[in-house]
């Protein structure tokens, strides 16, 4: 985790330097014009161009030009305007250029590349960026009428203090409809038929220029193919449809799993000698706890009792005070000669109480288990949980849902020009998850191994908390985008919705449950279940000091043994006094 954030804090720095362009201090729109060649398919051909001063030696090296493509019909409706770039030009030459999505179009950098090892400058002096693009879907309809709608061209580029002009060539036979703002947001003339002269002046950079509309006879315009109205249909709903699905997915997950949760079946009276058999007796323990801290304890003496009647070792009781001897287990795995069961074939958390138990200086060939018992809780709990979560599987249910949720998210953010703001969001919770984390669980924190992850704890977590908040409060996000942004949170809350699921018991976990508490039922005599025997006895022993319920078990047994006139009952795995 540590190695992943000093990695993203260049990455994060980088982004930070290349958001924080003052561009009125470095450049100055001293001109702009655009033309405007509309054809009878209702696309258009579009050439701007624009006279840029560069200030200073040191800039950002390129300036931004924003395409609009969203538009609204008469009777509110959001349509999309296709787009291709033809070229993008610095002095008449082929300049570097990308393409960054926003909600309301295409923001189009011109200007050098940004690299590690180039000078990323603009030559200072006058300089002229073209852009030449074409534009498609401009036509609706209207009745019996068909609406040519050009985007308001030079609207929205940096630097409001220049003067813009635009030329139109459109088809004959169109009547101009006025703009309603008074006054008016720009001067129109129309100097022939099919040629229209837009003026621009110069205004603040908060100012919303109105579409420029055109009226014709219906017919006017070339027909759309149905294949074009299904694509239009598609782009024109893209968007809204992936940013609610990724919600609809985890609110759905998360529904059907609780659901499916509260269908099982009601716990069964009659024990299930095959489910228990398959968990460890500290599993039971922990199990019938409910997880609690208590759990440990009588985890540990399950397992003891648990190795004492596979006979590993011989103990003196089953209390605090008991005593083990004779261990056989690691002599049996160095010859592979394993008398009862393999010790292989054990669980994980009865195989790490013997090894504690091993590990203690004996005293006349015995080793007090109470000391072997200190200091055990988190190592038990996590080798119990272990084996729990083995019951569950791989989830891959999960890991679908989470990665679907994801991927939509990534994609809303890409598309809605909010991917950066998207990651400054997720390194924030990202930190600050980690931080709750470790006031949490502090034992789980590994310490740093050497002074550069001391360096990424100290410097870089924060850093990357100052970086991404830095960048939030900066960038401004758009009135059409707040929407979308507002899907991103709900998808991130969905992937830690779909998460937490894991703490959900499965159906196999909550049956296993169930059988542990009819065993107990069972101990305790609230329920038939298997013959009684000596073998029975020693193999639910464990399961008894696991469940607190050894005395009423031990006293069922002896009750069986006077009703069976049998002798004295002295196994191999105590320790006779």
């Amino acid at each position: 985790m540590l190695r992943l954030f000093s990695r993203l804090i260049p990455c994060a720095i980088l982004v930070m330097l290349t958001s924080c362009s003052d561009f009125d201090r470095e450049f100055a729109v001293q001109s702009a014009k655009a033309t405007i060649d509309v054809s009878a398919d209702g696309t258009a051909l579009v050439s701007e161009s624009f006279d840029i001063l560069v200030k200073k030696g040191e800039n950002y090296g390129g300036v931004y030009v924003d395409i609009p493509q969203r538009f609204k019909d008469a009777s509110g409706g959001v349509h999309w305007r296709d787009f291709d770039l033809i070229t993008a030009r610095w002095n008449g030459h082929d300049e570097h250029y990308f393409k960054e999505n926003n909600v309301p179009g295409y923001s189009i950098y011109i200007g050098k590349w940004h690299c590690k090892n180039c000078r990323a400058d603009l030559p200072t002096g006058l300089g002229k960026i073209e852009i030449a693009y074409r534009l498609g879907r401009l036509v609706r309809q209207e009745g019996d009428r068909q609406v040519l709608s050009l985007p308001a061209y030079m609207g929205h580029i940096h630097d409001q203090g220049a003067k813009k002009a635009v030329t139109l060539t459109i088809p004959p036979g169109g009547m101009l409809r006025l703009s309603h703002r008074d006054p008016p947001a720009y001067e129109i003339t129309q100097s022939a038929p099919n040629e229209i002269l837009v003026s621009i002046a110069a205004g603040k950079a908060d100012r919303v220029l109105p579409d420029i509309e055109i009226e014709y006879p219906g017919g006017s315009f070339l027909g759309a193919t149905s294949d074009k109205l299904v694509r239009w249909w598609l782009s024109d709903h893209f968007l809204a449809f992936i940013s609610i699905l990724g919600p609809l997915i985890a609110f759905g997950f998360a529904v059907s799993r609780l659901a499916f949760g509260r269908r099982l079946p009601a716990a069964s009276k009659a024990i299930d000698t095959e489910m228990v058999g398959s968990i460890s007796p500290a599993l039971a323990a922990y199990l019938f706890r409910n997880w609690k801290e208590d759990a440990a304890k009588a985890a540990f003496m399950a397992s003891v009792a648990h190795l004492a009647v596979k006979r590993k070792f011989r103990i003196s009781g089953l209390g605090e005070d008991a005593e083990a001897s004779n261990l056989s287990a690691k002599q049996a795995r160095g010859k592979r000669k394993i008398t009862g069961a393999r010790w292989y074939s054990l669980p994980d958390a009865t195989r790490f109480v013997f090894e504690r138990i091993e590990k203690e200086q004996p005293v006349v060939d015995r080793r007090r288990i109470l000391y072997a018992s200190y200091g055990v809780e988190g190592e038990l709990h996590k080798t119990v949980l272990a084996e729990y979560r083995k019951i569950r599987g791989k989830d891959r249910w999960i890991s679908r849902a989470v990665l679907s949720i994801l991927a939509l998210g990534v994609a809303v953010a890409y598309f809605a020009g909010l991917l950066i703001f998207s990651a400054a969001v997720c390194g924030i919770l990202l930190v600050s998850l980690a931080a709750v984390g470790a006031l949490i669980e502090p034992d789980g924190v590994s310490s740093p191994r050497d002074f550069r992850e001391l360096l990424g704890v100290c410097l870089g977590l924060p850093g990357l908390m100052v970086i991404s908040l830095c960048y939030i409060v900066t960038t401004e996000v758009l009135s059409e985008q707040l929407p979308y942004l507002v899907a991103i949170l709900l998808d991130i809350a969905g992937i830690l919705v779909a998460t937490a699921m894991l703490r959900v018991p499965t159906p196999k976990q909550r049956q296993i449950r169930d059988a542990v508490l009819s065993l107990d039922c069972y101990l305790r005599g609230g329920t038939d279940g298997p013959a009684m025997s000596v073998e029975c006895y020693e193999h639910y022993l464990p399961f008894a000091v696991a469940l607190d319920a050894e005395h009423y078990w031990t006293e069922r047994f002896n009750l069986w043994r006077e009703g069976e006139k049998m002798d004295a009952y002295s196994p191999d795995w105590r320790i006779s006094s």
